[in-house]
């Protein structure tokens, strides 16, 4: 059963809704884009001794608070940390937050890491707690699944569990679409990143392999969960997509899940695939269809990365016909809650 606390709580994160976010430019390509050669180089820093006890004498409570954003999160890059901490309600500016976050670095609190490919100087930084941070954050009350879970580099050498820059982008392209959500004011009670959907029996066992993670998770409300499935475009992406659609559908038609799921949700989530672009979609829907995975009776929804950047309020369409058919998600002012189709 997930445990849900204030930082799954959309209250939590109702500060400065669209104050910044004209400010913001949007990008004119996807950053968490797949390229080709990309590798995963970590910063490296000396030992650093200090106990937790000491470190939390020194650090004040946007620390902590960046401390809890990674780690309920997984992986977050500078600006999703910057927007997070806002939705919170912190004043703070982007020169002031990249020396709190060498602070924490320096404590070993987070580790930086980046995404580079062959050949090239820069890439795309991301964070995620180290050991101390792990424990900091436990203390703070966030929780720890199997989706989130924290793993020691020397427990990750041995055990061989190391996330490829796939794996790290589609976290944080799944931390994008909540911040976005929440910074548009969308309607929504909870969210989740890396969350189960599973049919359980009375042992807490899996039932019949109905059971798939999502990247992002949104609550509407009791009568709309949208399960964020993100897709990178290369070969990898194709075949763990495969896999998730089929333990998708055994979910949607095992009449259990509705008596026995992880949420105590009493609505099926309608999967929504997030790809790169519209023509990224337009190829997974061409995949599915290859593997016999394209079902009209089971409908997927689709999204872009740039979409939940420009207006998350209208970031969703159904392919139907060769065309596009939007849904408009709701906003704290509409009248009427849910997903709607529109014209």
């Amino acid at each position: 059963m997930i445990t849900y606390t204030i930082f799954n709580d959309a209250k939590y994160y109702s500060h400065c809704e669209n104050e910044y976010n004209e400010v913001m430019s949007i990008p004119a390509k996807p950053a968490f884009a797949m390229m080709e050669g990309e590798s995963i180089v970590p910063t490296l820093l000396p030992k650093e001794y200090s106990t937790v006890e000491e470190i939390l004498k020194r650090i004040d409570e946007i620390d902590l608070a960046i401390v809890e954003e990674i780690a309920r999160s997984k992986y977050l890059n500078s600006l999703q940390i910057f927007e997070f901490l806002r939705l919170r309600g912190y004043s703070v500016k982007r020169d002031n937050l990249r020396r709190k976050i060498l602070k924490l670095m320096r404590y070993r609190i987070i580790k930086e890491n980046m995404i580079k490919c062959s050949g090239s100087e820069n890439g795309l930084r991301y964070y995620e707690i180290e050991l101390k941070g792990y424990l900091i954050a436990l203390n703070k009350g966030v929780f720890f699944h199997a989706g989130n879970s924290f793993m020691t580099y020397k427990k990750k050498l041995e055990t061989g569990k190391h996330d490829s820059p796939l794996d790290v982008k589609r976290v944080l392209a799944g931390n994008m679409i909540v911040s976005n959500a929440l910074k548009n004011g969308i309607k929504m009670e909870r969210f989740g990143i890396m969350e189960t959907f599973c049919v359980e029996n009375m042992d807490g066992k899996v039932k019949d392999g109905a059971i798939f993670r999502t990247a992002a998770t949104i609550k509407i409300d009791d009568e709309s969960v949208l399960a964020y499935e993100v897709v990178r475009d290369n070969e990898d992406g194709y075949i763990k997509l495969a896999d998730k659609i089929e333990r998708y559908y055994k979910l949607l038609h095992n009449e259990k899940y509705l008596y026995s799921n992880h949420h105590s949700d009493n609505v099926l989530p309608q999967m929504v695939i997030c790809g790169e672009s519209e023509e990224h979609n337009k190829k997974i829907m061409e995949f599915l269809m290859e593997e016999n995975l394209w079902r009209e009776e089971d409908t997927l929804l689709f999204t872009e990365d740039l979409l939940n950047i420009r207006d998350s309020a209208k970031s969703i369409y159904e392919f139907r016909n060769n065309e596009k058919i939007w849904y408009k998600l709701p906003q704290k002012n509409d009248f009427n809650n849910g997903t709607k189709r529109t014209a």
